[in-house]
């Protein structure tokens, strides 16, 4: 969901569960790229298990994302 599950909605829905693996807001490659990385990167190691949610169209840009994330 974009603009609504972010490191605040994570850490609440943790407290509600320990086990379940929650999901990053919906975010686009171009908000990655070329945006605010960090409002959208950031998390606490508590989120974990953590999923990213990543949309685009360009194989390029979904690989760069990604490794954007594993960092």
């Amino acid at each position: 969901m974009m603009d609504w599950t972010d490191h605040h909605c994570r850490y609440f829905m943790r407290l509600l569960s320990s086990q379940a693996l929650l999901y990053t807001e919906m975010v686009t490659t171009g908000a990655l790229l070329h945006g605010d990385r960090e409002r959208f990167l950031r998390h606490d190691e508590t989120e974990h298990p953590l999923a990213l949610q990543l949309g685009g169209s360009t194989a390029a840009d979904l690989a760069a994302c990604a490794r954007l994330a594993e960092e």
